[in-house]
């Protein structure tokens, strides 16, 4: 049996008194002569045995936190340092603890690989490499000032560290060096951050809250997770570990595709936990309400009724429709659902016989077209004005709808959906955009007044020229410059203006829109707007021609 690994070598390593040595050690002093040959042959890897998770937190010796850890969080830090994942995502309430997770993981990965006697040998690297254990953050400051400065504290408040490692231990502004060539550094929301290193362990902290690019909707999550990655699996294959730590951001987000992805792979441990589930229950009073099938103490009922979908989101990590949405009263968008009937397409893809005008008012239209991997929104809708409309009451003009939207009266201008459709390409087809331009021409043989047909303008000019050759007047419209069409229609759902047959896509759409640095509204990522842009532009057009106003959308 190797000498370094009997205790009375451990004792002169810590410099420690007999009385208070860890009792893991004693047993194993004690068991040593009776291993078996396979197991004397294992214990040679090491210069001696890492601490169990439970002694490296608590001990003395080691973190000394005593009771200052959450159980959940000492259970899930074993959890994902047992050797039986390679990924973790940990998707947990605001104050949880996430951060300070995260230091710990990564203080434990840095004290079971100081152990190793030759870790690069362990590790089939060439002998001098660095290792490196890496934390990163949503942003630079966020990763140095938060996780880094507990790392570093955890660190430098560590008995073990500093007798195990001695002056080889240096702790800087911004990376911790150790013996046999270990480095912990802290990095920012770039794809780029973890090049030139070989990662063991790193830890995302905040992931669903990276920084955006320039497009405002699209985040870097996933980039930066396939860049850490590939430097774990590439140096360490199924050995290194990587945790994705972070509170939910929407529905969608990068955290929630990864818990998905977790049911299917038994390598990947996830873990979504609201704030009080965390917390021990000792210090609640232990009294609940009941918030959409959760039950949540009492202590949080201010700000379920403040903001429900913040509290939702930030106190009980479950994702919300949009991050910052554009349409936060989802009461009004369901009461625009008022108009009967049901879609007006039959099974074959044709207007149903039954759909033919009812009127001569003046129909607006407006597609937007998708192709390979999108689909195609089609909205036609008209205008009433200066007249009692079809839902109020012509002798008691009576607002429609309280509370906090402004009281629409009959003479206001209304906006009625005549039609809402989302044309999707096959699997490995395309949107016909010919099959889009017959339905259109089918619609004036059917009796319907339609005074413009626009287009986006992606892919819309041959559309536009044929349709204009069969005597439509056609125009390029776009939502995305600007915010004038999308503020109309926001102005029509607040004020109960607008009237739509109930489309489920619809609805999801406009829930999820996110307005973005207050200058765009956009769907998050794995979202679409094809629907709700196609509304936004016929509504805004209609309102447009029925005032003489220029609330539409920019013509081009």
């Amino acid at each position: 049996m190797m000498k370094n690994c009997r205790r009375e070598i451990l004792q002169k390593i810590y410099s420690t008194p007999l009385d208070v040595w860890p009792p893991h050690l004693d047993s194993l002093s004690q068991k040593l002569s009776r291993l078996s040959p396979r197991w004397q042959e294992l214990m040679e890897i090491y210069d001696q045995p890492p601490a169990p998770v439970a002694e490296f937190l608590h001990s003395p010796l080691y973190l000394n936190l005593g009771d200052r850890v959450y159980p959940v969080v000492e259970d899930t830090l074993r959890q994902i340092v047992s050797g039986r994942y390679q990924e973790a995502a940990v998707c947990w309430g605001i104050g949880s603890g996430k951060s300070f997770l995260s230091s710990l993981a990564i203080s434990y990965l840095v004290h079971r690989t100081l152990c190793l006697r030759n870790p690069q040998a362990y590790y089939g690297l060439a002998p001098g490499s660095t290792i490196a254990f890496l934390n990163m953050g949503a942003s630079a400051a966020q990763a140095h000032r938060v996780v880094f400065s507990e790392i570093k504290h955890r660190i430098d408040g560590s008995p073990w560290f500093h007798r195990f490692c001695g002056d080889d231990l240096k702790i800087l502004a911004g990376e911790i060096r150790f013996p046999k060539n270990l480095l912990i550094v802290t990095g920012n929301s770039a794809e780029t951050c973890p090049l030139g290193y070989n990662l063991l362990g790193a830890v995302l902290d905040e992931a669903a809250w990276l920084t955006q690019t320039s497009e405002g909707r699209h985040d870097a999550a996933e980039e930066i997770y396939h860049a850490l990655q590939r430097r774990i699996r590439s140096r360490f294959f199924d050995q290194g570990l990587l945790v994705l730590i972070s509170s939910p951001r929407h529905v969608g987000d990068f955290m929630e595709r990864k818990l998905a992805e977790a049911e299917d792979h038994p390598a990947l441990y996830a873990s979504r936990r609201a704030l009080w589930e965390v917390k021990p229950a000792r210090l609640y009073r232990g009294e609940f309400f009941e918030y959409e099938g959760l039950q949540v103490p009492v202590e949080y009922r201010d700000d379920f009724r403040r903001h429900p979908e913040r509290a939702l989101r930030d106190l009980a990590a479950r994702p919300t429709e949009a991050y910052q949405a554009y349409f936060t009263d989802v009461e009004a968008l369901e009461a625009c659902c008022d108009l009967p009937g049901p879609a007006p397409l039959d099974e074959h893809g044709r207007w149903r016989a039954d759909f033919r005008a009812p009127d001569r008012l003046p129909r607006f239209l407006h597609v937007d077209l998708g192709l390979k991997h999108d689909a195609c929104g089609l909205v036609m809708v008209h205008c009433e004005v200066g007249q009692a409309s079809r839902l109020s009451d012509p002798v008691a003009p009576e607002p429609r709808f309280l509370g906090d939207r402004r009281d629409a009266y009959p003479t206001d201008p209304e906006i009625f959906a005549d039609l809402v459709c989302r044309f999707v390409a096959p699997e490995g087809g395309e949107v016909d955009f010919a099959r889009i331009r017959e339905l259109i021409a089918d619609l004036r043989r059917r009796g319907f007044n339609l005074a413009q047909v626009s287009f986006d303008g992606w892919q819309s000019v041959d559309s536009r020229q044929i349709l204009k050759r069969q005597g439509f007047r056609t125009a390029l419209v776009s939502v995305d410059r600007d915010l004038a069409a999308y503020e109309t229609l926001k102005a029509l759902v607040t004020e109960g203006r607008l009237h739509l047959p109930r489309h489920e896509v619809l609805l999801t759409e406009l829930r999820r829109l996110e307005l973005v640095r207050g200058m765009k509204v956009d769907h998050p990522r794995g979202g679409s707007k094809d629907v709700a842009d196609a509304l936004a532009a016929a509504a805004s057009e209609a309102l447009k021609a029925s005032s003489g106003g220029t609330v539409g959308g920019r013509i081009l």
